[in-house]
């Protein structure tokens, strides 16, 4: 039996605990806080929020709801992990790393701010390599240099990659251009690590290079949308979408005009689905969200690509994340009263 059969099988089994479609159908149709708790209790979230639910409290059970989503999507990562034999761990962690660097992101916002590192730590999630004491130690550094070096603390491939790029950013106190040089290194580092020729690795590939495009692209849209105050942004290579793509979105003189050359991209699903929300908020950070879902969707049907490699525990990996981010936003809807059809717009179900 090869690394990738016996690792499958364990995928599989444990995608047997993944909600079915009929469950978000019940959910939403009675958009109610008590009906979102009792289903979740009768799921495999059952003994985690019941543990959460003990623990909360004075505190809301949407917030008991939260916390069991968080604890339990790590949970399972770690045992993914757990159960990977040595090159497919090594390929999980890549793909993993996305949110470590997420999260290091969030922590050096919080730090260029001012803020607490429990304030900071609210933003993370943390379902990386990373896991929540770990940040919450690097949250504690004094300062962007001390946090750099703590991230070597474990020693994880993520940190060692992620140190140098922080202490020698050109511009250490601009958010946005630290911002960009995490993201670089990450992207730069991961795809090193990956060998050309080899289908396992241009598995994970596939989904860094669509995270490059999504940070390119956001990059240009602020950049447009800023106008004649905004920075010229550094695009970094090796997305999937060409440099006359990219060359031409950045010529564009609107939103609107960007918009629709994305259109003509594997990203314009997004645009379609998003628009008619953007035009009600002019918020880019919602058009933003659509495209993430593109990204996101595209990740999810991995896991029936290929029962024999690597696509299955990607596939996974997606497939959890987006009933985390399907969950959250039920409790959310929930929390504030939002019509179900809202709630299922911003959905990703596949």
């Amino acid at each position: 039996m090869s690394d990738y059969d016996y690792l499958n099988a364990r995928v599989r089994g444990m995608s047997t605990a993944l909600l079915p479609r009929e469950f978000y159908d019940q959910v939403l149709s009675a958009s109610s806080e008590a009906i979102l708790l009792d289903a979740l209790l009768g799921s495999s979230y059952g003994p985690g929020l019941q543990e959460a639910l003990a623990r909360r409290g004075q505190g809301s059970a949407i917030h008991a709801i939260e916390v069991a989503l968080r604890t339990n999507v790590a949970e399972v990562f770690a045992r993914l992990l757990a159960a990977a034999p040595v090159e497919p761990r090594r390929l999980i962690a890549l793909q993993l790393n996305r949110w470590d660097v997420a999260n290091v992101v969030a922590l050096l916002r919080g730090k260029l701010a001012g803020v607490e590192p429990h304030e900071a730590l609210a933003g993370v999630l943390p379902i990386g390599e990373l896991k929540e004491a770990q940040l919450r130690e690097v949250a504690a550094e004094s300062d962007v240099e001390r946090l750099a070096d703590a991230l070597t603390t474990w020693n994880y491939a993520i940190g060692f990659a992620l140190r140098p790029a922080i202490r020698h950013c050109n511009a250490p106190s601009d958010p946005r251009a630290l911002e960009r040089t995490v993201y670089r290194a990450y992207f730069d580092w991961a795809l090193s690590q990956l060998a050309v020729g080899n289908p396992h690795h241009a598995l994970v590939a596939e989904c860094i290079r669509m995270h490059i495009d999504l940070v390119n692209v956001i990059s240009i849209l602020t950049f447009i949308r800023e106008g004649e105050e905004a920075v010229q942004p550094e695009l970094v290579e090796s997305g999937t979408l060409s440099a006359t793509v990219l060359r031409e979105l950045h010529s564009c003189e609107t939103i609107e005009d960007a918009f629709e050359t994305l259109a003509d991209t594997w990203l314009g699903p997004g645009v379609e689905k998003g628009i008619l929300t953007y035009g009600q908020s002019q918020s880019l950070g919602v058009m933003e969200r659509f495209l993430e879902e593109v990204a996101v969707e595209r990740a999810c049907r991995l896991f029936r690509q290929d029962l024999l490699g690597m696509a299955v525990p990607l596939g996974f990996i997606w497939r959890k994340y987006s009933e985390y981010v399907n969950l959250r936003l039920l409790a959310r809807g929930a929390l504030f009263k939002m019509p179900s059809n809202v709630v299922r717009l911003e959905m990703v179900i596949v």
